[in-house]
């Protein structure tokens, strides 16, 4: 690559460049010494310093002649990565204004693939401004854990539902902590729901995951009512005794079984009765062989 195009990719022109990273090789010099050791015409050179100059690049020192230092080269790189990313976001605003907002709120859209959902997630989470409920599993938590982390330093609630045992610290946690959950449960369901406004939600099925992102605000209210229902049951057992310090699934699916019997639910009335149904008799099915 010639000397200089990389700045000349940021915005410098030819001579700009030039001058510059002349002056940070030899950190100071005056006019006739930039123009002679960069190569600019003495014609030339006051016009680019000037410019230089006006931008905040280069110091003029004042004297007789005048010389002339450099911005550090990181504080450069600082600023014109934070104007670059100021430049980018106002973009981003002004796109999404044409967009117009029942369209950007609609949407639906497909992950596939469980690393991208994680990548997914942790964005979602980083963007979080107010609240994050999570319903997880211990494996996916711990890859969550850090964007978590951050987002409870930022001041966001977060709040977790899980049926194992996860160790989250400012999170308000909820969990059956079943400790042989993940052969009791015939899928490994995950929803995300960010400041009431963004929801990610799927199945764990490694490189056949299918994870769908959305802002519809029905989407959203579904996803976020089903971890409040899953968190209403864990309290009201919890109220009732009905749970230990640790669980196990046979013990879990007991507690179901009585509980149905008790309010007289049956599968005629809730698909999630349907679901344990099945996790019984999974489970009862391999306890026999």
């Amino acid at each position: 690559m010639e000397e200089g195009n990389c700045l000349e990719n940021l915005g410098f022109s030819r001579n700009e460049a030039k001058v510059y990273t002349t002056l940070l090789k030899h950190k100071q010099l005056n006019g006739y010494e930039i123009a002679k050791l960069s190569g600019v015409s003495r014609s030339l050179v006051y016009e680019v310093i000037n410019r230089l100059v006006g931008k905040g690049i280069l110091l003029r020192l004042e004297g007789e002649p005048n010389y002339y230092k450099p911005l550090e080269y990181d504080k450069l790189i600082r600023r014109m990565k934070q104007e670059s990313e100021n430049h980018i976001n106002k973009a981003e605003e002004y796109l999404k204004g044409l967009m117009g907002e029942e369209e950007n709120r609609d949407f639906v859209m497909n992950l596939v693939g469980f690393d991208k959902f994680i990548k997914k997630a942790i964005v979602l989470i980083d963007s979080a401004s107010k609240e994050i409920s999570l319903s997880v599993w211990s494996n996916e938590f711990e890859l969550l854990q850090g964007a978590l982390t951050r987002a409870m330093e930022r001041g966001v609630k977060v709040y977790l539902f899980t049926f194992e045992e996860v160790n989250p610290k400012g999170a308000v946690l909820f969990s059956y902590r079943i400790s042989d959950a993940a052969s009791l449960f015939p899928y490994r369901r995950m929803t995300l729901v960010v400041d009431g406004e963004q929801c990610l939600t799927g199945e764990n099925n490694g490189d056949r995951s299918i994870f769908i992102y959305t802002k519809n605000h029905a989407i959203v209210s579904l996803a976020t009512d089903e971890i409040v229902l899953n968190i209403f049951w864990y309290k009201y057992m919890e109220k009732r005794g009905l749970l230990r310090k640790k669980n196990s699934s046979e013990e879990f699916l007991q507690i179901i079984e009585a509980l149905a019997k008790e309010l007289g639910i049956n599968e005629d009335m809730t698909k999630n009765l349907m679901v344990y149904e099945f996790q019984r008799r999974k489970y009862y099915e391999s306890e026999e062989h």
